[in-house]
């Protein structure tokens, strides 16, 4: 991270009451290092400006710490390149991580990453998120499911086989996305929560839909 980036990244953790400490700094750099490289062969961000990545990206990924469990599965579905999975384990590399991957290229990079930066609980499932709950045996496994901006009628069909039964569905949003949240969770067998607001740096508007399975869904 240039000193811009780094500078970036500690106001936008501190505006989001994250604390960073030395050695998540240290791996969020090294993953950085990494996407940038892999950004100039396989289109992993939209974005290629590492100040843009760690406004747009990082920050808004350190979002989700505050809510994660104190131990059990976190399962990212549709980790692409990185967000928020990827973040999550720089900042709790204890925590059992599962990042699932449909990509080839988009699941090498990943597991580069895992590698390289040390997140010895974490492992990539390359394969549809359709297919995690029996293939990558993750039925009913997940403390928190975590989805980014995924539409949610087709995040809820996904999740709702991988969250366990006192586990949650966690998914990111932008204002953008106009849904009835409590109505769409009951037809997918599961109940709005809570919803929590944030704003990134520049004040752009982010969203958290909190989901609870019902106990009805086997």
């Amino acid at each position: 991270m240039t000193p811009a980036e780094a500078r970036a990244l500690r106001l936008g953790a501190e505006h989001l009451g994250v604390d960073l400490d030395d050695g998540s700094i240290a791996r969020i750099d090294a993953f950085l290092a990494l996407l940038g490289v892999w950004n100039q062969r396989v289109r992993l961000t939209g974005e290629r400006d590492g100040k843009t990545i760690v406004r747009k990206h990082v920050i808004d990924s350190l979002a989700v710490v505050p809510h994660l469990p104190t131990a059990g599965d976190v399962i990212d579905i549709g980790s692409g390149g990185g967000f928020p999975g990827i973040i999550v384990g720089c900042l709790r590399p204890e925590l059992p991580l599962v990042l699932i991957e449909s990509r080839r290229r988009r699941a090498s990079f990943l597991n580069e990453v895992v590698r390289s930066v040390g997140l010895h609980a974490a492992r990539v499932l390359e394969m549809r998120a359709e297919d995690g709950a029996h293939a990558g045996k993750l039925r009913s496994r997940g403390a928190l499911v975590i989805g980014r901006a995924v539409r949610l009628d087709n995040l809820m069909g996904i999740a709702v086989d991988l969250v366990g039964p006192t586990g949650q569905l966690l998914a990111m949003q932008t204002p953008r996305s106009r849904v009835d949240a409590a109505q769409l969770a009951a037809a997918h067998g599961f109940r709005l929560a809570a919803v929590h607001t944030y704003t990134l740096l520049d004040g752009e508007r982010r969203l958290f839909f909190f989901f609870d399975k019902l106990s009805r869904v086997p």
